[in-house]
């Protein structure tokens, strides 16, 4: 004969399953974003169009080569909106889907800067790093930051 859970015990319970799952998710993101094939070279081509509602806008695609010798193709990627800059920020995207593994090579201490404070961490700023969880190329904070990236 089994015991009844208390609702307490119930819903104590649910928030570790909670709490498991969403470790598991963001383990999974960590090794999938560390394990990207490594790349020789990317090239972005980067076009402007015409929106009625957003006025110009960028429409980037990547060209990659990996070290491996292979070749593959991101994008097209396209933003819209206002009050940033747009060419980062396709930049950015360009960049998160093909540099996630260098940036998780970053020692530790980039964790201290944040969103890439370069007095406090050794990550550029553009480079978002949290520590352990998250890091990422951020977008619409202009372009001139992913030259030294």
């Amino acid at each position: 004969m089994s015991a009844k859970l208390t609702p307490e015990q119930k819903r104590v319970n649910s928030e570790a399953r909670k709490a498991a799952r969403l470790n598991a998710k963001t383990q999974a993101r960590i090794e999938t974003e560390r394990s990207q094939k490594p790349i020789a070279s990317l090239t972005i081509v980067i076009e402007w169009r015409t929106s009625r509602t957003w006025g110009h806008t960028p429409r980037a695609v990547g060209d990659v080569v990996y070290t491996d010798g292979t070749c593959g193709k991101l994008g097209p990627v396209r933003t819209s909106g206002c009050g940033y800059d747009k060419t980062s920020a396709v930049i950015a995207e360009l960049f998160n889907a093909c540099l996630l593994y260098k940036l998780w090579e970053l020692p530790e201490q980039a964790a201290k800067g944040g969103r890439g404070d370069c007095d406090k961490g050794p990550a550029p700023y553009g480079i978002y790093c949290d520590g352990t969880h998250r890091r990422y190329a951020d977008g619409g904070i202009g372009v001139n930051c992913f030259f030294k990236i």
